[in-house]
C-alpha cells in the first residue's frame, strides 16, 4: 500500500474592494410654505450612511429627511454617502430658498353673512408683520400688527368703511413690504 502525501498551498492575496457611491438627491419644496423641505437620497446604494447638513447649522441621517428652518433664507443642502465598508465616500449640494408665505386677498365683504367677513392675510408665522390700510386720499383707516393679520372692515371707531378701493401696506420686521389694493364690497 502506498501512502500520498499532498501539500497544499493556499494564497491569501489582498483583495480591494471597489464600492462606489454617489452622492445625490432631490429636494420636495411643497413644504417650503412652512419653511419645511424633505430631502431623499437618489441612488440605491444598501447599507450607504447618509449624512445631511442642511445649512443652517443642523443636520440629520437618513435616506429620507424632513427639516424644518427658523428662518426665511438662502441655505445650501449638503449630502455626504459614505460605505461603511470600503470608505468610499461622495458629497453633494444644492441651495434652497426659503420664502416667508404671505397671502393677501384682493376682496373681502364684511356684511356679517359669516362668508368672506374677515380680511385675513396669512402668512407661515415666523415673521411679525404690520398692516395699515388708507382710503383712496391717503386718510389711515385701519392699523395692525401680527403674524396672522386680520381687519373686519371697521374704522378705529367701529364704523364700517364705506365700499370701495382701500390701499394697504404691510411691512415685516425684517424689511419685508408688500403694497397694494384691495375691495371692500357688500
Amino acid at each position: 500500500m502506498k501512502t500520498r502525501f499532498g501539500i497544499w498551498l493556499l494564497l491569501f492575496l489582498p483583495v480591494t474592494l471597489q464600492a462606489q457611491v454617489e452622492a445625490s438627491f432631490v429636494v420636495d419644496t411643497n413644504l417650503v410654505k412652512t419653511f419645511s423641505i424633505r430631502c431623499t437620497a437618489t441612488d440605491n446604494g444598501n447599507g450607504v450612511l447618509y449624512t445631511w447638513d442642511f445649512g443652517d447649522s443642523q443636520g440629520d441621517t437618513g435616506r429620507v429627511v424632513e427639516h424644518h428652518y427658523m428662518h426665511a433664507g438662502d441655505y445650501r443642502v449638503t449630502l455626504m454617502v459614505k460605505d461603511p465598508v470600503t470608505l468610499a465616500s461622495d458629497t453633494s449640494s444644492q441651495m434652497i430658498r426659503i420664502l416667508d408665505f404671505l397671502h393677501v386677498p384682493n376682496v373681502f365683504t364684511p356684511n356679517n353673512d359669516n362668508i368672506n367677513d374677515l380680511f385675513i392675510v396669512r402668512s407661515s408665522g415666523q415673521e411679525v408683520y404690520t398692516m395699515t390700510v388708507f382710503t383712496r386720499s391717503g386718510v389711515r383707516v385701519f392699523k395692525t400688527t401680527g403674524k396672522t393679520l386680520v381687519w373686519d372692515g371697521k374704522t378705529p371707531a367701529g364704523v364700517y368703511v364705506s365700499p370701495g378701493v382701500y390701499y394697504y401696506v404691510i411691512t415685516g420686521e425684517k424689511g419685508f413690504a408688500r403694497k397694494g389694493f384691495l375691495h371692500v364690497m357688500r
